[in-house]
C-alpha cells in the first residue's frame, strides 16, 4: 500500500469499524436524516458531502473527481456520486479536457468511471461533445459511447454513434458519422 494512503486508509476503516460497531449494537444503519444521493451496489460505504479524488501517476500527472455528494463502497472500491466534474491528466500534455455529468460511478480497482446519464465534455481549443451514456477507461485512455454523440470545434460538428476517444493517440471514431463544415472557418486542419 502506497505510504502517502495510509492515513486515509486508517480512517476510513475507523469510520467503518464505529458504523458496523453502532449497526450490531443497535440494529440499526446510521444515515442522516433526509439524506439523498448516489446508491451503491451494497455493503460497507461511508456517504461523503462535496468530494475531490485524485488518481496520481508516476509521472507528476493525474485525473481528478469532484462532485457535489458521493458514496464510497468500500468493498466494491467503488466511489458513486452526484454533480460530476472529472478533469483529464492535468499536469500533462493532454491536459484541458473536462467533462461534466449528473452521475458518476467510479471503479478504483478497474480504473473506469461510468457516466449512466451521459455528460458534456470540453476541450482546450474550442472542442465540445454533448454525449449519451458513456464509460471513461483511465488506464487505457479511452472515452467510449456506445450511443448517440455529438461533437463540435472551430469550424466543425459531427453527430453518430459509437464514439471511441483514444486521448493519448489524438484518434476519434465514430460509426455513423454526419459531419458539417461552418462556412468561414477554418476547422484547424493543417496539411
Amino acid at each position: 500500500m502506497n505510504a502517502r494512503l495510509l492515513p486515509w486508509a486508517a480512517m476510513a476503516l475507523l469510520v467503518l469499524s464505529l458504523a458496523v460497531r453502532f449497526a450490531l449494537t443497535t440494529g440499526a444503519v446510521v444515515e442522516p436524516a433526509g439524506a439523498t444521493g448516489p446508491e451503491t451496489a451494497g455493503g460497507p460505504e461511508i456517504r461523503l458531502g462535496p468530494v475531490d479524488v485524485r488518481e496520481l501517476h508516476d509521472d507528476g500527472s493525474w485525473n481528478r473527481l469532484d462532485a457535489d455528494g458521493a458514496v464510497y463502497g468500500y468493498a466494491s472500491g467503488t466511489v458513486s456520486a452526484d454533480g460530476v466534474t472529472v478533469l483529464l491528466g492535468e499536469g500533462s500534455s493532454f491536459a484541458g479536457t473536462t467533462v461534466r455529468a449528473p452521475r458518476a460511478a467510479w471503479d478504483l480497482d478497474g480504473k473506469t468511471i461510468g457516466l449512466p446519464e451521459g455528460c458534456r465534455i470540453a476541450r482546450k481549443g474550442g472542442w465540445t461533445g454533448e454525449l449519451s451514456a458513456a464509460t471513461l477507461d483511465l488506464a487505457g485512455s479511452l472515452l467510449r459511447v456506445p450511443g448517440p454523440a455529438r461533437i463540435d470545434g472551430p469550424g466543425v460538428s459531427v453527430q453518430g454513434k459509437n464514439l471511441a476517444w483514444k486521448w493519448l493517440e489524438g484518434k476519434l471514431t465514430m460509426e455513423s458519422p454526419i459531419s458539417r463544415l461552418s462556412p468561414g472557418k477554418d476547422p484547424g486542419r493543417k496539411g
